[in-house]
C-alpha cells in the first residue's frame, strides 16, 4: 500500500522525502502515521525496480536531500497496483479503499463506477447486519453503549449517501462520455477528477467503516 502511495505522489511532482512525508499525509490524512522508518525504505525498494530515481539533491540546512521522481516503470507499476482489485479486501479494508479514492483521477471510469458500487454494498450489507442485532441491543442498559452503537450506524449512513453522491456523479459523466461530452482532460487518464461540491477527492473526507 506504502508502494502505491509513493508512486501516486511523485506522479504529482518530483519530491525529497521530507516534501514526500508531508504530503502523503495531507493525502491521506488521519488513516497511517507514515514515518522516516517506512518511508526511505519504500523508497529504496522501488529505486531498486527502477520505479523511481534520485533526479537530483536540493540542499536544506546545510544538507543535501535526494530528490525523487517517478520513472515510467514506476507509471507501469503505479497502473498495475491501482487497478489490483481481486481481493475482497481492497472493498472491505477502509484504509485500502481511501487509498485508491486519493488516486481516482487515475482510474478508469469504469473502474471507479465499478469500486464505488461495491464499496456501497458492502456497508449498506454492513448496516443492515447492525440494524438485525440491534433488537437485542435495544435491552441494553447502558446509555454510553447504545449511543456508541446509534454512532456506528450514523457514520455508515453517512458514508452511504457520500457513496450514492459519487456514484451518481459517476454514471453521469460515463453518460455524456457515451454521448461525446465527456471527453478527458488534456493530461489526464481515466477521465476527469471526481469533483464533490466543488472540491476535489484529495480534499473529501475518507470513508469509515
Amino acid at each position: 500500500m506504502l508502494e502505491l502511495a509513493i508512486l501516486g505522489a511523485l506522479k504529482e511532482k518530483p519530491m525529497h522525502g521530507y516534501e514526500l512525508k508531508k504530503r502523503l499525509s495531507f493525502l491521506l490524512g488521519h488513516l497511517w502515521k507514515i514515518s522516516f522508518g517506512s518511508l526511505y525504505p519504500a523508497l529504496k525498494r522501488l529505486e531498486a525496480k527502477d520505479a523511481v530515481e534520485r533526479a537530483y539533491t536540493v540542499k536544506e540546512k546545510a544538507r543535501n536531500r535526494y530528490v525523487y521522481r517517478i520513472t515510467p516503470k514506476g507509471e507501469e507499476m503505479f497502473r498495475q497496483l491501482l487497478e489490483e482489485t481481486g481481493k475482497s479486501s481492497e472493498i472491505t479494508d477502509s484504509d485500502k479503499f481511501s487509498l485508491r479514492l486519493a488516486f481516482f483521477q487515475y482510474m478508469e471510469p469504469e473502474l471507479r463506477l465499478w469500486l464505488l458500487e461495491k464499496r456501497r454494498g458492502y456497508l449498506a450489507e454492513k448496516l443492515e447486519e447492525m440494524a438485525g442485532a440491534g433488537k437485542s441491543r435495544y435491552k441494553e442498559s447502558d446509555s454510553y453503549r447504545l449511543g456508541l452503537y446509534r454512532h456506528r450506524q450514523e457514520l455508515l449512513r453517512s458514508d452511504i449517501r457520500w457513496l450514492d453522491e459519487l456514484i451518481e456523479q459517476e454514471r453521469k459523466y460515463l453518460l455524456e462520455k457515451e454521448r461525446g461530452r465527456g471527453s478527458p482532460r488534456k493530461g489526464e487518464k481515466g477521465g476527469e477528477k471526481l469533483l464533490l461540491d466543488g472540491e476535489s477527492l484529495e480534499k473529501a473526507t475518507p470513508i469509515q467503516a
